[in-house]
């Protein structure tokens, strides 16, 4: 897919992080799945993944956890 930021570059297949923030929590999702572009770096993730990270960062949140980071891989997916 030709990326839509810069668009010159091609997305490829690779990862990314993403970290999320709610009511003082901080959970980071490190190795997520994404189309990364060969030119600019901009990451894409695709709509599962993105609902699968929300929804267990939400559980981890409910918990009562502050800080969490997790491998998206092992962890979510």
């Amino acid at each position: 897919m030709k990326c839509t930021i810069c668009k010159h570059g091609e997305t490829i297949d690779g990862f990314t992080t993403i970290t999320l923030e709610k009511n003082g929590a901080t959970i980071v999702f490190q190795h997520v799945p994404a189309l990364v572009c060969d030119n600019c770096g901009e990451k894409y993730v695709k709509g599962e993944v993105t609902s699968a990270i929300l929804q267990k960062g939400r559980e981890i949140v409910a918990n009562g956890v502050k800080v969490d980071i997790r491998d998206y891989q092992l962890n979510v997916a």
